[in-house]
């Protein structure tokens, strides 16, 4: 069963919970198994990289770990952070600001 959620890729969301909250980021990828999202520049955290051929450098890397999609909230151009409504227009379903009513 593929779960559709309100946000999606190229979304600017801040994070309203967790380590980084009120940062603000560009969401990279969603993923949907795991209820969760990459945002850019946000949460993140050191891997250690193992050396895969001559050229390429092993060490220790910082990577954008992914953040459960609850603790993070679409922003609203004139509002700030918000939640999402739908309003339909023709055809369309159009993603709106609850709280000034802006097509995101």
């Amino acid at each position: 069963m593929n779960k559709k959620f309100k946000i999606h890729k190229d979304d600017t969301v801040q994070v309203i919970a967790g380590k980084d909250k009120g940062k603000r980021g560009i969401i990279v990828r969603v993923l949907t198994k795991k209820d969760a999202v990459i945002v850019s520049g946000v949460n993140i955290v050191k891997k250690a990289m193992k050396r895969r051929s001559e050229q390429d450098q092993g060490g220790i890397a910082e990577i954008e770990a992914p953040l459960n999609i609850s603790n993070v909230a679409i922003v609203c151009k004139k509002c700030g952070p918000t939640k999402i409504g739908y309003k339909l227009d023709g055809d369309k379903k159009l993603r709106v600001c609850r709280k000034c009513g802006e097509t995101l």
